[in-house]
């Protein structure tokens, strides 16, 4: 007797339903295990960019201040200062064991690189700039750069001197940065900072190493642990290089973990970033 048809093509079907169940889920696998592979998220890219613009607007004003107040030698006579500073009044009170400074950029002053400072930088400083145990504060009102407002305090202490190296420890403490568009980012930090300086005491390079934490313009929370000291070269400053030229940091933010690679000194805005799965890209930073 001849099996019915109608019974023939159900184990068929069955068959034909289970194969081409396999088949999806194998394309579903291969398209999840291609969304895991190691990738440079767009958030990470911008956790990059938002860490270096962070670190130059606050150490930017930080600078200024230190060159302001180093501006004086132990005699009292002014040496070469900053040419940033050049159109701001700086007024200072006091003498060079205590007292002030402001540095006053009123409704704008352009520098040599085109960068606009609205405002006042503020520093308060008990003992002298050179000595070791010197202290001071920095503050900011109505200060800005290129329309993007800085908020905070930091301290600054002089841990030791020698004739060509100072080293401080700085804190950062409610640290805010406002852009244009009303979008907000939050640092605070722990450093230590050496100033490698010429006779005039002038920055030739900074060497940074420390921590830090703080929200992105995003509002995603993020930790920064410095793993190589960052350098950061006057010369290559004045080309146009914000960022450090060499050294490595940890950034965390989520689940995410990123680090920076400033390379091995050479004059650029360029980063090496690695992500947690161990994707690295080369990646230009900008401000």
């Amino acid at each position: 007797m001849k099996t019915p048809i109608k019974n023939m093509m159900f184990p068929i079907a069955k068959k034909l339903f289970f194969f081409c169940m396999s088949m999806v889920f194998t394309a579903f696998l291969a398209c999840s295990n291609e969304e895991a592979e190691p990738g440079l998220s767009s958030d990470e890219k911008e956790a990059a960019s938002f860490e270096s613009q962070d670190d130059y607007y606050f150490d930017d004003a930080d600078d200024l201040a230190t060159e302001a107040f180093m501006s004086e030698d132990v005699s009292g006579g002014k040496v070469a200062t900053d040419t940033r500073l050049t159109g701001a009044v700086v007024l200072r009170t006091g003498t060079l064991l205590s007292g002030a400074l402001k540095i006053d950029f009123g409704t704008g002053v352009t520098d040599a690189r085109g960068n606009v400072r609205k405002g006042l930088i503020l520093l308060e400083h008990v003992g002298q700039w050179n000595v070791e145990g010197a202290s001071w504060t920095i503050t900011f009102s109505g200060y800005s750069i290129n329309g993007i407002t800085i908020e905070g305090t930091r301290k600054v202490t002089v841990v030791s001197v020698t004739d060509l190296t100072t080293t401080h420890e700085v804190e950062l403490i409610d640290g805010k940065i406002t852009w244009p568009d009303g979008s907000v980012a939050t640092r605070g930090c722990h450093h230590v900072r050496q100033r490698i300086h010429n006779g005039n005491h002038l920055l030739d390079r900074l060497i940074v190493y420390g921590t830090a934490q703080g929200t992105f313009r995003n509002g995603r929370g993020y930790s920064i642990e410095i793993l190589e000291e960052l350098v950061y070269d006057r010369s290559c400053s004045d080309s146009g290089v914000f960022i450090a030229v060499q050294g490595k940091k940890l950034v965390k933010h989520g689940a995410r973990e990123l680090t920076i690679d400033y390379g091995d000194g050479a004059c650029d805005n360029i980063v090496t970033l690695t992500n947690k799965s161990g994707f690295t890209v080369r990646y230009e930073v900008s401000k």
